[in-house]
């Protein structure tokens, strides 16, 4: 009785070793074994540095045009000149395939001990569409406004100085403190 226990007790060793390199392998090559989740998860990455003549410098152009538009149609305000500078760039957050997998082995030893063993695998990769370059991106924040400077004639008349910032502050959503408004040839009143 004996040599069967022992003879079922390496086969069973040869048959567990043979059982973990095949998972090994397959966990290797990316196919995983046992219970597996995928999900879907982004990751935060900057993509352009503030002040940059790419999309940042474009983005910045752009919000300028539309303040000026605004407050040139505000009453009293004249001649307007907007800046506007960035402290951040572009965010973009991209989409990651998260795979997990997690595997358990139980042995068994010829005194009749069982030890078990659990393996938890993790791969975190971005998600890059077949024939492209560009990985797939889940949200774009834009940058974080630095300040605003906004030079007009009519600003020499505090009215329209508060108006022409409380405008600036309502559509940027952004504090008092990152906004000036001084008149046109640069004298307060």
């Amino acid at each position: 009785m004996d040599w069967i226990k022992k003879i079922s007790s390496e086969k069973m060793l040869v048959g567990l070793v043979s059982l973990i390199a095949i998972g090994m392998s397959f966990i290797y090559l990316g196919k995983g074994t046992g219970e597996s989740a995928q999900s879907i998860q982004t990751k935060s990455a900057v993509t352009a540095p503030a002040g940059s003549t790419t999309k940042i410098g474009l983005l910045e152009k752009e919000l300028e045009s539309k303040l000026q538009t605004n407050i040139l149609m505000m009453e009293g305000v004249g001649k307007v000149q907007v800046s506007v500078n960035f402290l951040t760039g572009i965010k973009h957050e991209y989409v990651r395939n998260n795979n997990v997998t997690k595997r358990t082995n139980k042995e068994s030893d010829k005194t009749g001990g069982t030890r078990e063993t659990t393996e938890i695998t993790e791969d975190n990769q971005v998600v890059i569409p077949s024939g492209s370059t560009q990985p797939v991106i889940a949200m774009e924040d834009r940058p974080e406004i630095g300040g605003v400077l906004v030079i007009a004639e009519g600003a020499r008349d505090p009215k329209v100085r508060e108006a022409i910032h409380t405008a600036v502050q309502t559509l940027l959503n952004i504090p008092s403190a990152r906004i000036t408004v001084v008149p046109m040839g640069g004298t307060y009143d």
